[in-house]
């Protein structure tokens, strides 16, 4: 049985950019470059996002492009283009959003891959209301001292920028006095501590801002405007980790990641970063073979579920996509979240049925190395991460079906 992710039946439709690609790694890969200058030349050619547009380092091509791209170089065995969140959101927030002299600047190091990005939105005590951050943002001259806590900062350790939400303003309603910051993480009064998770990785971070500045070239969408270009960025947020989204399995940007002065064909060899941390439909599909259960009516019908689920949820990613080319789509990511978080679920759950107690097992004595297990701690966190489904469901019903907000405190 194919599965919704079946690389030939995602790129069948997409033959003729799949044979270019091709033709252009045919006639340049070079597995003795440096990691550096292969992405150099894989940003220059515009295959790092063939979905922008050519004057912002891209192609002209659909959204769907990425993923047939992506899928040829990992065929062809040349090292992918590179990711993480500066591909998956800032890049196309600032796009959106800021000037075109900051577009010029910020942008191209994200498809070079000579930087990496994380996000300071939540803090301790403004996660679900993001609105009530209190991280503040003090105008000094040309620059911004920034002080305060962010926390569940993906990636911190590794990043270089980030993208700060403060408060600079307190003399207006909440969601107008906030500002989004392309913020430099290496410089005095910025403290990262990780966060040891149950899954025993430490992808989280905390981050302490104490006295640190932002240059106001920085400053993204203009000053107290920040929630409607934080609204840019969820929105590519949740259609990139929502079902059908394309952001997983890419090699890590920026100097911090030791992969820039590598040599590009030893890392072409790399497990790709994260891809397992779920289970897919194939992956439970081909554990029910493994594991003889094929036979098994409930089994088989929990199958056509997890099928069904990912499917429904490639298609709201496509319609997402396009509804956000019309300058909508956020309830529609809002629902691809919900569906992500859907299958990630039942995946697990299935995939430890069908292994049996042993699959509980982490590292090299549990099944497919461990796998299972992984996939099964980890899955709680996507009710969490990319906005709690609570906050999810109330997008989608307030913004998609029109239904009347609850009654809140404010």
């Amino acid at each position: 049985m194919s599965g919704p992710t079946d690389t030939a039946a995602e790129t069948r439709p997409h033959a003729e950019l799949w044979d270019e690609v091709t033709s252009w790694l045919d006639a340049n890969w070079d597995p003795d470059l440096t990691v550096d200058a292969w992405w150099q030349a894989v940003a220059d050619a515009g295959w790092t996002a063939p979905h922008l547009p050519v004057e912002h380092g891209g192609r002209g091509l659909g959204r769907r492009a990425q993923v047939v791209v992506r899928a040829a170089f990992a065929s062809f065995g040349a090292l992918r283009p590179p990711g993480g969140l500066g591909l998956l959101m800032a890049a196309p927030t600032i796009l959106a959003q800021g000037t075109p002299e900051q577009s010029a600047r910020l942008v191209p190091p994200v498809l070079e891959g000579r930087v990496n990005w994380c996000q300071l939105f939540s803090e301790p005590g403004a996660g679900s209301d993001l609105a009530g951050l209190t991280t503040r943002g003090t105008r000094d001259g040309d620059r911004w001292v920034i002080n305060g806590q962010k926390v569940w900062s993906s990636m911190a350790m590794q990043s270089d920028y980030g993208m700060l939400l403060a408060r600079t303003d307190l003399d207006v309603p909440k969601h107008h006095g906030i500002s989004w910051f392309a913020f430099p993480l290496d410089q005095p009064g910025v403290t990262i501590r990780p966060l040891r998770e149950m899954t025993g990785h430490a992808v989280f971070n905390e981050v302490f801002l104490d006295d640190a500045v932002c240059d106001d070239r920085d400053l993204i969408g203009g000053a107290g405007n920040g929630w409607a270009v934080t609204q840019t960025t969820l929105h590519f947020e949740r259609t990139g980790i929502g079902a059908g989204g394309a952001h997983a399995g890419f090699p890590e940007p920026g100097p911090k990641g030791g992969m820039l002065g590598r040599r590009a064909g030893d890392a072409a060899l790399d497990e790709p970063p994260n891809e397992k941390l779920t289970l897919g439909y194939d992956d439970v599909a081909a554990l029910a073979v493994e594991h003889g259960r094929t036979g098994d009516a409930r089994i088989r019908q929990e199958l056509a579920r997890l099928y069904t689920y990912s499917e429904v949820g490639r298609w709201n990613a496509l319609r997402g996509r396009a509804e956000a080319q019309r300058g909508g789509g956020q309830s529609v990511a809002s629902t691809g979240k919900l569906q992500q978080t859907r299958i990630v679920k039942l995946a697990a759950r299935l995939g430890t049925e069908l292994v049996g107690a042993h699959g509980l097992l982490a590292g090299a004595d549990g099944p497919e190395g461990g796998v299972v297990a992984e996939a099964m701690v980890f899955s709680p966190a996507s009710s969490i991460y990319g906005g709690t489904d609570e906050i999810q469901r109330n997008i989608a019903a307030e913004r998609a079906l029109g239904l009347p907000r609850d009654l809140r405190p404010s």
